[in-house]
């Protein structure tokens, strides 16, 4: 930054003067920006509407950022406000409205403000931009994401913008899957639509036709297809489909909306407007360089938690933001491990001194690992060395090997499905157990489903076509599904042939609902590979009750999944954890693991018809690589791992080699049970797990068979009690 534009960065600052030790950069840029986030600089006319936009944003503040990008450049205030007027168009077709529509209006007008701070030849080049380009023009949406934060907008604005650049099913900062909300999906398709029908310098723009073609072509995997309905609908009924849509750019006062806060720049904001700019460009400097900052007030409280920090320490934006300061949520240590106390901490050593730090040690993440990084803590005062709050920005040492964007790629690429892009399982249980902690934290207040999803007769489809058409009907089924859900759900792949959908707010009715419109739509794709042959799915619906955990919810929706199966195949079945206790009350009681002499035995009753066992049993053939020695009616023989070279037994489970011999009883009906439920009964399970190859310890054998007999209930729907 020039020492000149430094010097204007000082004329806004309170009581600007001149100061023998000057604050550094950091401080100085950071201080404007805590200044902006105090409501903004200069007047600006309440409006009859200021009383309701008050409760979103701050007038001023949006009149100073708005003015910010007008002056910067008008061709993207213009986007905005059009992005803007789409979204309400589309939300108000929906149904929304009141503060809703205002909240998504003040998102779509300030979604691309992180654009201030783009450098010239990168934002107006007249051309694609290369890889380099494109990264840190990505980066633009993070910077916006952290000055909404320290403007203290309403909390739905910074999810909408938040999450308004992942696509169905993506992820988020810290790299893990999630549902994208409404607003959000609505942004998405607005913002898409108005740069399609925009002239580019590149590129002409494109009819409405086209635009919604184009749009529609990547429904359900990038775009709400539901969405893209809605907004050929409100274009057509509003008249807006015509190759000009702008609308009136000079609405002034009279203007009713968020956007009627904003008038075009004059001399006097000139200044205003250049120093946001340099703000918005050392922002790129902190979040190109570094890993994470965050940053705390006068009083102590979160103001800014940026991506990057959620990202680094797992941490979430709404476990932090606004909330106090505190050295327990960061739990500092050296970088030998030891604790650092409190009063000893970076930054309560800082606020001491006033002196910025520079320290290396380590900080504690959301999964209690310790993570080694650099910790810069800077005081941030004004020219007359007042404080306003305290920035720390962290790099992690273990990482300086991969830019931000590759590492974020990797981490989400952990929690997709390699075929169907979708969650995982892992994730699928990660987001579940989040889900169940937040309900219950919210004390149950609002209902929650699971739909378990099962392909009907995908085995005759490998066998009969390929497995290359097999693959191609999952990927067609994860499109769709995704195209058939709505905000909240997020879809996963469990194994094989199998989805999960998790459902927040939906009671059991509503999810019913929601897999028998998945199962309609099933039915009426044609995928051309399978020659007019109609791919159909069996749905289980569960409903979570205090008390559940992952493993109970999953039993039961995979229970009433079987039912499906078992009545017909083709339809949805659903059952409620009390008719599930019912149906369990009568079982054969487990077997209690126990160890003898390397060997280990368990038993437990899987609640499946006997005819499904050996589908089960494929599904955890494949997911632990195992190897079949033989199978009949009744028992099958399995081995899982290899030795090493001189036949011992390694560090992980694929060099641990074991037996694992499976026995299954006859189906067994309880007597007292009534209903169509009662038709499925449960089939005893005894395995017994032995060693193979050369392992002297008994403690690591029992370990890595009591982890094989788990991942064996888990997939029978079954529970397994080791003592």
């Amino acid at each position: 930054m020039l020492a000149s534009d430094l010097a204007k960065l000082e004329q806004i600052l309170p009581d600007a003067g001149v100061q023998p030790a000057h604050p550094m950069e950091t401080s100085r840029v950071l201080v404007g920006l805590m200044q902006l986030a105090r409501g903004g600089w200069g007047e600006s006319p309440l409006l009859p509407h200021d009383n309701d936009l008050v409760e979103v944003i701050s007038p001023r503040v949006l009149r100073n950022l708005l003015s910010a990008v007008q002056f910067r450049d008008p061709a993207t205030m213009r986007h905005s406000r059009r992005v803007a007027e789409l979204g309400v168009g589309v939300a108000q077709t929906l149904g929304w409205e009141g503060k809703h529509l205002q909240i998504l209006e003040v998102a779509a007008l300030l979604h691309d403000i992180g654009k201030i701070g783009v450098p010239d030849n990168i934002l107006f080049k007249p051309g694609a931009l290369n890889p380099d380009e494109a990264e840190l023009m990505s980066l633009h949406h993070s910077i916006g994401y952290d000055v909404l934060q320290a403007c203290h907008v309403d909390k739905e604005v910074l999810n909408i913008v938040g999450h308004a650049r992942d696509t169905l099913g993506a992820g988020g900062a810290d790299g893990r899957l999630m549902a994208v909300p409404m607003g959000s999906r609505i942004l998405a398709v607005s913002d898409a639509y108005e740069s399609l029908r925009t002239d580019q310098s590149y590129r002409k723009g494109r009819s409405h036709d086209d635009a919604i073609r184009v749009l529609m072509s990547k429904a359900g995997t990038q775009f709400d297809g539901n969405i893209v309905s809605a907004l050929d609908r409100w274009m057509r009924e509003s008249g807006h489909q015509t190759p000009d849509f702008e609308p009136d750019s000079d609405s002034g006062s009279n203007d009713q909306s968020a956007f009627g806060c904003f008038h075009s720049p004059h001399a006097a904001d000139a200044l205003q407007s250049s120093t946001l700019c340099h703000i918005f460009s050392y922002l790129y400097f902190l979040e190109s360089l570094y890993d994470g900052f965050y940053i705390v007030d006068s009083d102590l409280k979160v103001v800014v938690w940026n991506p990057g920090i959620e990202t680094l320490l797992g941490k979430s934006v709404s476990e932090m933001l606004y909330h106090p300061w505190s050295a327990r949520e960061l739990q500092y240590a050296d970088e030998n491990g030891n604790p650092i106390d409190e009063d000893k901490c970076p930054l309560r050593q800082v606020l001491q001194t006033g002196r910025a730090m520079n320290i290396y040690g380590q900080v504690v993440t959301a999964d209690g690992q310790f993570l080694n990084v650099e910790i810069q803590t800077v005081p941030l005062l004004d020219a007359q060395g007042r404080l306003h709050g305290v920035a720390e920005i962290l790099r992690d040492r273990s990482r300086v090997a991969h830019k931000p964007q590759d590492y974020r790629d990797l981490k989400l690429a952990a929690t997709r499905d390699a075929l169907t892009g979708v969650a995982n399982r892992g994730e699928l249980e990660a987001q579940l157990t989040l889900l169940l902690a937040e309900t219950s934290r919210l004390e149950w207040r609002e209902p929650f489903s699971l739909i378990f999803m099962d392909v009907d007769h995908f085995k005759q489809i490998n066998d009969n076509y390929d497995h290359v058409v097999g693959d191609k009907v999952l990927i067609e089924v994860a499109r769709l599904v995704q195209r058939e859900t709505y905000s909240a759900e997020i879809i996963g792949r469990y194994g094989g042939e199998e989805f999960v959908v998790l459902c927040p707010e939906t009671s059991k009715e509503q999810a019913v609902n929601r897999a028998n419109r998945i199962r309609v739509a099933l039915s009426r794709v044609k995928i051309p590979d399978l020659k007019g042959r109609v791919v159909t799915a069996s749905f289980g619906v569960t409903e979570a009750v205090p008390g559940d955990t992952l493993e109970s919810l999953f039993r039961r929706s995979d229970k009433a999944l079987y039912t499906a199966k078992r009545t017909g195949r083709n339809r949805t079945c659903s059952i409620t954890a009390e008719e599930m206790a019912a149906l369990s009350a009568k079982p054969a009681p487990v077997i209690a693991p126990k160890s003898v002499d390397f060997v280990m035995c368990a038993g437990f009753a899987a609640c499946i018809p006997l005819d499904m066992v050996v589908h089960k049993l494929g599904g955890f053939v494949r997911d632990e690589h195992a190897k079949i020695v033989s199978v009949d009616s009744n028992r099958a023989v399995l081995t899982s791992g290899s030795a090493g070279f001189f036949g011992g037994w390694g560090s992980t489970d694929c060099s641990q080699p074991v037996q694992l011999e499976i026995l299954f009883g006859q189906e067994q009906l309880p007597k007292e049970s009534q209903g169509a439920m009662s038709r499925n009964g449960f089939v005893q399970v005894t395995a017994k797990v032995t060693p193979l190859g050369r392992i002297r310890s008994r403690d690591l054998f029992d370990a890595r068979a009591r982890r094989l007999l788990k991942r064996l209930c888990a997939f029978f729907a079954a529970e397994l009690h080791i003592n």
